[in-house]
């Protein structure tokens, strides 16, 4: 290196030791919490008077003091960045949110938050502390593929990687997690030696897995434990990696109270939760294991904002979820907002398997008829879409017959067009699987029928559809599902061309099929197929 480039150096090092020591003499409002959420006071503080203008009103007031507060914590954040040793920072981090040691200002600061805004009345300004948990938890997962997870000790918020809070020193960290990590790896520990950090190890990987196989087999005062030491935390945990089964073991093997006690506190923030990737499966489990009332209520929440969920790739189970525990009668308003919406929701990659489970379940038969008939109207192109075959195939296999033989009708003419398509074939299989000897003979007949002309453009029809990458399992399907007269002409087509078919792999794949259903016969290609016994599965 240069004399130049290491006088550049010294001076760039010198400017940041400045800006360093600068930054941490920067007074620092006060910043006081009432009860466990406190988050501690500072060496220098300037009082709240000192800070505001002398006239200004209460709404201004009550602006400027939030401003403090944060402008303070932000404060303590760089404290903690330049010099983990001092009083304030330390201090800082070893403060308790609602008693859970979590040591990550980014905690404190969504609890702070929380504190200054949760007297306010207009519910439209209340924070969504757990939506901000829930962003955090992306930010956190996102680089949990190259660290090792420790949600309690560096806080079920982890900031680090988020680009949010800059890291505190590894070396601190590891060392506050450890204490986890070995208790949940001890093979006498109980529940009752981990008293008073329960939360921690719901959070951490071995402490989570820890505490739901001794939930499991757990007395009902160790049940109690976990549940008074989780409550307070429930949502947190619930959007945490491995807290979230933690919360679903709760839910499952506790009593009726801590049921109902866990879900209490999830009515209110469904929304959120059912949008993140852990915290929907709490949501999906609450419905399962809830009593009547309790479901209700979460049913209501969710049906003001039901159509975002369907679109979601995570809140669509959770619709799934709550249309399969309750009576339609009481999902009334959520089955109606699909009025119209049956088409674009079944081509929708998360919104054909709600339609699917409606289509399920629905009891309701005014609803089920309305959703039905926008389905049959379009069906030709739903049958033709990635996703919207399959709502048509939920259809022709749980319909009914009446359905079934309706939707045969309106394919007549495509049927060989649909079997060449990677989708609608799917449906044209299903109509022969499920549908009417009638249906079957329909659709068997127009696709014998389908090459049109003479004889020998008939045979090459059959042979392009057997050699095809979607039509050929249309044939195989055929060869167990339609009449003896069909068989045997499919037969006779595969003898008479079988050098050319054994060339191609779907071909072959039909010479196999042919060979399963006449019992074996390697050489049933090859022999006459009227001297062949055409059985029917």
């Amino acid at each position: 290196m240069g004399a130049q480039d290491a006088t550049a150096l010294s001076v760039q090092q010198g400017r940041a030791r400045t800006a360093a020591e600068n930054l941490v003499h920067v007074p620092a409002a006060q910043v006081s919490l009432p009860g466990a959420l406190a988050l501690g006071n500072f060496e220098q503080e300037l009082g709240e008077d000192a800070l505001l203008p002398p006239v200004l009103s209460q709404e201004q007031q009550d602006a400027v003091k939030r401003y403090n507060h944060l402008m303070g914590v932000h404060v303590a954040y760089f404290r903690v960045c330049i010099d983990p040793t001092v009083a304030s920072s330390r201090r800082l981090l070893q403060q308790a949110i609602q008693d859970l040691k979590n040591h990550c200002a980014g905690d404190a600061l969504v609890a702070h938050y929380y504190v200054n805004n949760r007297n306010n009345n207009d519910p439209a300004d209340q924070p969504d502390t757990t939506t901000a948990i829930r962003q955090q938890a992306i930010a956190r997962s996102a680089d949990a593929s190259s660290r090792q997870h420790h949600g309690a000790c560096r806080g079920f918020n982890d900031h680090h990687g988020g680009g949010v809070v800059p890291s505190v020193h590894r070396e601190e960290e590891e060392a506050l997690a450890a204490p986890v990590v070995a208790m949940s790896m001890s093979p006498a520990l109980r529940l009752v030696d981990i008293k008073g950090k329960v939360a921690a190890f719901c959070a951490d990987r071995n402490g989570s897995r820890f505490v739901q196989q001794a939930l499991e087999a757990a007395a009902p005062e160790e049940i109690a434990m976990v549940y008074k030491e989780i409550m307070p935390c429930v949502r947190t945990l619930a959007v945490d990696m491995f807290g979230n089964h933690a919360i679903q073991k709760i839910l499952e093997h506790g009593p009726r109270s801590c049921k109902r006690g866990v879900i209490s506190n999830l009515i209110g923030h469904l929304l959120p939760l059912s949008l993140d990737k852990y915290s929907c499966r709490v949501v999906q489990k609450s419905f399962d294991v809830g009593e009547h009332d309790q479901k209700v209520a979460m049913a209501k929440e969710l049906g003001s904002k039901v159509l975002r969920c369907v679109r979601d790739q995570f809140a669509n189970h959770v619709v799934q979820k709550c249309v399969e525990c309750l009576p339609s009668k009481d999902i009334h308003s959520i089955l109606r907002s699909f009025y119209g919406r049956a088409k674009a929701l079944s081509t929708h990659p998360f919104g054909c398997h709600v339609i699917q489970k409606v289509l399920a379940r629905c009891k309701d038969h005014e609803i089920y008829h309305a959703l039905t008939a926008e389905i049959m109207e379009n069906v030709n192109k739903l049958a033709a879409d990635r996703f919207g075959n399959y709502v048509v195939q939920q259809l022709v296999e749980h319909g009914g017959g009446a359905m079934r033989s309706a939707m045969v009708r309106r394919f007549a003419g495509r049927v060989v067009g649909m079997s060449y398509h990677k989708f609608a074939s799917n449906v044209v299989e299903k109509c022969l699987a499920f549908g009417s000897q009638e249906d079957r003979r329909l659709i068997a007949d127009e696709i014998v029928a389908g090459g049109g002309g003479g004889q020998q453009q008939h045979l090459d029809h059959l042979v392009d559809m057997m050699i095809n990458p979607y039509a050929n399992f249309v044939i195989q399907k055929m060869v167990v599902t339609a009449e003896e007269r069909q068989v045997r002409l499919l037969l006779e087509v595969a003898s008479s061309n079988a050098a050319s078919l054994a060339r191609y792999a779907h071909g072959r794949h039909v010479i196999d099929a042919m060979e399963r259903f006449l019992g074996g016969a390697k050489a049933v290609v090859h022999a006459d197929p009227a001297a062949l016994p055409c059985r029917r599965r």
